[in-house]
């Protein structure tokens, strides 16, 4: 068993009283996929397993900004997103109660619930619960994680408690209906108005508290900030399930990632790397829908150390049969994080779960080969302007 990408924890036992017992049902789930040869991953502190060493995000499912996102031409092929990535074994979706621009704020979490509903009718209750049970099968219950905005309005422990129980109920959580609900801060109030750190974080503890999720997340947390969350909720009794931060092969991974891994390691909590292809960029199917993030291409591509980096992953890519997201994916994979991708097609999910599940593999050759064109990068990509030290 691993938590996050680590080996070697120690097993939850009942005398920890942040990590608590793990659920009879989940240690069914683990016995079996031991017995399988497959290693599951708990997410943090929490008693949740993952069959799938990666999650999917849905950032663009209704992000017109970036993403152009048009409900009559992307609904569909979104919620064939969903099942693809449950038939390969993904029980973690990232979502937030601000994906979606303007009028579509929430429209992600009522795809992931259409979603969902429609697996439910698909499988039949006893079959869902049967298959989540058998090798080979999609994984056991999804576990929704969704971000909740920290907009600087929101001054009150009451105000942010009552999106928290918005999301939840746009994502159709029910205690008999098996998903399994985190909520998350979306990034840290510390650079624009720091007194509303502890409005947040008291209201997720009683979140959890009331019994209402199964544990919090982190987002956009750098080091100092992730170590002071920490204690926050360790004194609380509240078990953090995640932190995630951007992280691609254009980041600035010794600056911005690397010091909040190596703190979220030690405190048993799972690190998630979203936008790993760099919002996009490095993929062979490149798609310039939204003038934000043309822009960007064009700016890293336009460099020749940036199109040093995107050659070599092609390169590594073709000698591989692989394709450049699946390169990169398993590069962010390699470094120690769950790599959190988004999709909103079916062939995207089949072809990205393949840098993650092991089906492809960086040399150590291959991946010397990325750190030094890395290294060498002289135009980064984004970087989240909420990111904490």
């Amino acid at each position: 068993m691993r938590r996050g990408n680590q080996t070697n924890f120690q097993p939850l036992t009942v005398d920890n009283p942040i990590l608590g017992m793990t659920t009879i049902f989940n240690k069914i789930v683990l016995v079996i996929c031991m017995m399988c040869g497959s290693s599951p991953i708990l997410l943090g502190q929490t008693n949740l397993l993952l069959k799938a060493p990666a999650a999917v995000g849905t950032w663009s499912w209704g992000n017109q900004l970036l993403y152009e996102y048009d409900p009559n031409a992307d609904d569909v092929p979104i919620l064939g997103a969903y099942d693809a990535s449950r038939r390969c074994g993904v029980g973690l979706f990232d979502t937030g109660d601000s994906y979606g621009t303007g009028n579509l704020q929430g429209n992600a979490e009522r795809l992931l619930l259409e979603g969902y509903r429609a697996e439910k009718v698909k499988a039949g209750l006893p079959e869902a619960l049967l298959s989540s049970l058998l090798p080979g099968s999609r994984s056991p219950e999804p576990v929704f994680l969704s971000k909740i905005a920290v907009y600087p309005w929101l001054l009150t422990a009451d105000s942010y408690y009552n999106n928290i129980m918005s999301s939840r109920s746009r994502l159709g959580i029910r205690r008999d209906n098996g998903a399994s609900f985190v909520p998350s801060i979306h990034w840290s109030p510390k650079n624009y108005n720091p007194f509303q750190t502890e409005a947040l974080y008291s209201a997720l503890s009683r979140c959890y508290n009331e019994g209402k999720c199964d544990g919090v997340g982190l987002s956009n947390l750098g080091a100092n900030e992730l170590l002071k969350a920490s204690k926050y909720f360790q004194k609380k009794g509240v078990p953090i399930a995640a932190n995630q931060i951007q992280c691609s092969l254009v980041s600035n991974f010794e600056d911005d990632v690397e010091p909040a891994v190596k703190v979220a390691n030690e405190a048993g909590i799972t690190t998630l790397g979203y936008s790993p292809l760099g919002l996009g960029l490095i993929s062979d199917s490149r798609t310039e829908r939204g003038k934000l993030r043309g822009f960007v291409f064009g700016k890293i591509a336009g460099d020749e150390s940036g199109r040093e980096l995107l050659d070599t992953v092609r390169r590594i890519a073709d000698e591989k049969g692989a394709t450049s997201s699946q390169v990169a994916i398993n590069w962010v994979k390699g470094k120690g994080l769950v790599p959190l991708f988004g999709a909103r097609e079916e062939s995207r999910v089949l072809e990205n779960i393949k840098g993650a599940n092991g089906q492809v593999e960086l040399t150590g050759k291959e991946f010397d080969e990325l750190e030094v064109c890395r290294r060498r990068l002289k135009v980064e990509g984004t970087r989240n302007v909420f990111q904490t030290d």
